[in-house]
């Protein structure tokens, strides 16, 4: 059986120092060790390696989330192409293929970042597929660190016993950026005219490379992500009046608050007394506009006869509706 050609253990060579996923928002998680490379490496024969433990440099082996991949980044790698995969533990070094990325080829042995959009869930990890056998990866030294491969790589959905672990005292440069579905806890003003306009404060969290932002079925006019907990947006004009759901959207999902619209749905008030026409109107989102008495009516006496708009037609809330009254 094809083997892998042994890792060095980098003996005498400092451990080096963790450092930051450059521009990495709040609500990203990393999975995997985010070090520099001490030296890359050719590991002969396609396969697909992941750690089992990452020793001393410590990070998660696993995803702490259920979310999706948004980015990873290999340092000290060359060749390929390489492919990112999530593998689901299965026990012992037993794992199942659950995805992987598009493949990539580093244009040089620096750090570099590729986007995807690749699903992973809690528990899951992650492993990198190389092609070639002159392919190189970067290691770093991490004391108590062992990792296990797959000659050939694990195809997705296929799963089998990896050879390992092998503690080697260093992990692959390789990690990835998990993103967490969006939440939404409050929208505020909580509603607003049907003509549209209204600017609204979505507060949430996890709102990270938002993509779309929506009122109902139709797309907000325009938003602003404040931050990864505020979004800011303008409700579109509705045909009706109610609540819709007000939908953020980004690579890990989808949540939704509520907003209602509100209008002048001009009621019917033919017959009515001035009092109870008053109060129809009122609670229909309308106002009261002028009244006029004919006869010998009076506010006590008269009914409505004749309004304006007609019942049924649709405003803006606060509308006037003008009456006609006789006795």
């Amino acid at each position: 059986m094809k083997r892998l050609r042994r890792i060095p253990a980098l003996l005498g060579v400092a451990l080096v120092s963790l450092i930051a996923c450059a521009g990495a928002q709040a609500a990203v998680v990393t999975v995997g060790p985010t070090v520099s490379p001490v030296v890359s490496v050719n590991i002969g024969n396609p396969a697909t390696i992941l750690h089992n433990g990452l020793g001393a440099v410590g990070g998660n082996l696993t995803s702490p989330i259920n979310g999706t991949i948004i980015r990873w980044r290999v340092n000290g790698f060359a060749g390929g192409p390489f492919k990112l995969r999530v593998l689901t533990p299965l026990g012992g070094v037993a794992y199942l293929g659950s995805g992987s990325s598009a493949p990539v080829a580093p244009a040089g042995p620096g750090l570099e970042t590729f986007a995807t959009n690749l699903p992973i869930k809690a528990g899951q990890t992650i492993g990198v597929d190389n092609a070639n056998e002159e392919d190189k990866i970067g290691i770093a030294e991490s004391l108590g660190a062992s990792y296990s491969f797959y000659v050939p790589p694990l195809a997705d959905g296929a799963s089998g016993n990896a050879t390992g672990p092998n503690v080697a005292n260093v992990v692959f440069t390789f990690s990835a950026d998990v993103l967490p579905p969006p939440s939404v806890a409050a929208v505020t003003p909580a509603k607003g005219s049907i003509k549209g306009g209204t600017e609204v404060t979505i507060l949430g969290q996890d709102f990270v490379n938002v993509s779309a932002v929506s009122f109902g079925s139709q797309p907000a006019l325009g938003y602003t992500v404040v931050s990864d907990t505020v979004v800011k947006a303008f409700a579109p004009p509705a045909a009706a009046r109610g609540p819709v759901p007000v939908t953020v959207t980004t690579p890990a999902g989808s949540a939704a608050g509520a907003f209602t619209y509100t209008a002048c749905v001009v009621p019917n008030v033919a017959g009515k007394k001035l009092k109870g026409a008053k109060k129809r109107i009122r609670k229909a989102g309308c106002k009261v506009g002028n009244v006029k008495f004919v006869g010998d009516s009076t506010p006590k006496t008269g009914r409505v006869v004749k309004q304006r708009p007609k019942a049924g037609k649709v405003f803006a809330p606060g509308k006037k509706v003008h009456l006609k009254l006789a006795g």
